[in-house]
C-alpha cells in the first residue's frame, strides 16, 4: 500500500498532469482588457497564459515554475519560462525595464511557507497601475467545517486540503496578507461549487445552516457566501494611500 505523503511530498515535486495542465478558464474571464505584461507565477505547464494569449493575441506572457517538468510543458506556450525559486529570481534579467502589467498567483501563495515575504518580493516588480490577481483556498468553508466536526482533516492530492499547502486562509486573514504586505485589496471574488455542498446540508433556518454534525449561524449573505466559497480570487493593487508593508526589521 502506498501513502501520499510518500508520492508528494519530498525533495522530488511531482509533476500531475490533471493538476500543471490545467487551465484557469474562470481567470480568464477577470480580464476584459489586453492586460500588458504578464508575470505568471507558478505557471505550471502554461495552460492558463496560453489562454491568456489566444484571448488576447500578441500578449507577453512570462512564467516562473519550480517544477522543470511543468516548466519545459510551459515552453510551447509562453514566450518565456523561468526555473526557479521565487525569491531567487531577478525579474529583470528576463524582461529588462519592460513594465509588468499583470501578476498572477494562482494557487501559490498556500504552497509558500513564507507568503508575506513573496508578496514583499513581487512588489519589487511592479508599477502602481500592475493588477495582481491571486487565489487562494478557503479554509472556512462549509465541507472543511464539517469534515472538522466529524473528527477529520484528510488531505488530498489537490483542494483546499492538498497535502502541499503549508498556509490556510480566510477571507479576512486573506485581505490582512495582502494588506499588511503592502497592497491594496480592490475586490475579493468567492468562487463556489454549491452543488458540491448543498448535500452536507440537513436543514435550513433564518441565519443559520444544520449539517450533520454542525450547527452554522450567519450575519448576512455575505457570510452566507464565504462559508461555500472554495476558494477567493483577490483583484489587488500597490497600496498608494500612504500605508507602507511592514519592514524587514518587523516580519524578520
Amino acid at each position: 500500500m502506498s501513502y501520499l505523503w510518500e508520492s508528494h511530498l519530498g525533495d522530488e515535486i511531482p509533476f500531475d498532469p490533471e493538476y500543471h495542465l490545467s487551465a484557469r478558464t474562470e481567470i480568464a474571464s477577470f480580464l476584459d482588457e489586453p492586460p500588458g505584461v504578464v508575470l505568471d507565477i507558478g505557471c505550471g505547464g502554461g495552460a492558463t497564459g496560453k489562454l491568456i494569449k489566444e484571448k488576447f493575441p500578441g500578449t507577453c506572457v512570462i512564467g516562473i515554475e519550480l517544477n522543470s517538468h511543468a516548466a519545459e510543458y510551459a515552453r510551447q506556450y509562453l514566450d518565456s519560462v523561468i526555473c526557479a525559486r521565487l525569491e531567487d529570481v531577478r525579474l529583470s534579467d528576463f524582461i529588462g525595464a519592460a513594465a509588468v502589467g499583470t501578476v498572477l498567483l494562482l494557487d501559490v501563495l498556500e504552497h509558500l511557507y513564507d507568503p508575506w515575504r513573496a508578496l514583499l518580493k513581487i512588489r519589487e516588480w511592479l508599477a502602481p497601475e500592475t493588477r495582481v490577481l491571486a487565489s487562494i483556498p478557503n479554509i472556512r468553508n462549509l465541507a472543511n467545517l464539517e469534515e472538522l466536526a466529524a473528527g477529520r482533516w484528510e488531505y488530498g492530492r489537490n483542494g483546499v486540503l492538498d497535502i502541499t499547502h503549508v498556509r490556510f486562509f480566510t477571507k479576512s486573514s486573506l485581505r490582512q496578507l495582502f494588506e499588511q504586505t503592502g497592497y491594496r485589496v480592490v475586490h475579493m471574488e468567492p468562487l463556489t461549487q454549491p452543488q458540491s455542498l448543498h448535500r452536507m446540508v440537513v436543514a435550513r433556518r433564518p441565519g443559520r445552516v444544520l449539517t450533520e454534525h454542525l450547527s452554522i449561524s450567519f450575519r448576512d449573505t455575505a457570510d452566507l457566501e464565504e462559508l461555500y466559497a472554495l476558494q477567493f480570487v483577490v483583484d489587488a493593487r500597490l497600496d498608494d494611500t500612504g500605508g507602507s508593508p511592514e519592514s524587514s526589521e518587523r516580519l524578520g
